[in-house]
């Protein structure tokens, strides 16, 4: 992927974004958001109607960029070509965004010949036109406001130096999901040394590592979609994502995982047992 190319795609996975949180920003605390519109998929999981409208505008709009790559949605499945394709999660956080919380976003995230290369977070509801975070292979990994290419990468990300787990700041996703995974007692034992600890969740966690806030993020389990967009921006941050035993990320993907900085990873995957 050329910085040409680069640029472009990065472009069009913005614009997605900026569609998204349009539709985000117009169901927010609405009163048409009541519980009668908020469904249980098989898995358990909420989903609403901007979840749903948030993700054909994002296929509309990357359709119309990018004709000749796929698309695989958490909402609407697979379309297109299978190894080259737009990864696309409309509304991480779906329950805190039903809750009245802020801390959602839309996560796209671009797979080439089946690696992932390029990912783009946005959360409309930070600030006044929204907090991004997004990254390009060879093009480093930034944060700013706003979907414009200049606002958007104001700033450089680089995860921690924090080398020990005494010192470390760590955050975690639900905790039951560590009690399904089979990982509550080795979550206990990074808990008691760990210097600092809050469960944070979500896409949000992994954007503070990226950003070099915190220094890891344990989840008991996650989809592909829910960190697809993720891997490439903590990678071009100096940061991982590890999956137990490393199962390769891909469409059918479940399971724990952990981001971290590249000074705490090994420890930290060794105590989950990864």
């Amino acid at each position: 992927m050329t910085v040409p190319d680069a640029e472009k795609l990065l472009a069009a996975a913005l614009a997605a974004c900026r569609r998204a949180g349009a539709i985000h920003r117009e169901h927010f605390r609405s009163a048409g958001l009541a519980a009668a519109d908020v469904e249980k998929k098989a898995d358990a999981t909420p989903v609403t109607k901007a979840d749903r409208g948030a993700e054909e505008a994002i296929r509309e709009t990357l359709r119309r960029a990018t004709p000749e790559l796929g698309l695989l949605g958490e909402e609407c499945g697979q379309e297109g070509d299978e190894r080259d394709r737009w990864v696309i999660d409309p509304l991480d956080g779906t329950r805190n965004f039903v809750a009245g919380l802020p801390w959602f976003a839309t996560l796209i995230g671009l797979e080439l010949d089946g690696e992932l290369v390029l990912g783009a977070v946005h959360a409309a509801l930070l600030g006044e036109s929204g907090e991004t975070w997004c990254a390009a292979r060879g093009a480093g990994a930034w944060a700013g406001r706003g979907t414009d290419l200049a606002t958007c990468r104001e700033r450089r990300l680089r995860v921690s130096a924090t080398a020990t787990l005494e010192d470390a700041f760590l955050q975690h996703g639900g905790l039951v999901y560590f009690q399904r995974a089979g990982l509550w007692p080795a979550f206990s034992d990074i808990v008691a040394r760990a210097g600092r600890t809050r469960g944070f969740g979500d896409w949000w966690g992994h954007m503070l590592v990226a950003e070099g806030r915190c220094d890891a993020m344990l989840e008991g389990t996650v989809a592909y979609h829910d960190v697809a967009a993720i891997r490439p921006i903590l990678e071009a941050a100096g940061g991982a994502l590890r999956t137990r035993r490393n199962e390769p990320l891909g469409a059918g993907f479940h399971g724990p995982a952990l981001s971290s900085n590249r000074a705490l990873e090994p420890e930290l995957a060794a105590l989950l047992g990864f």
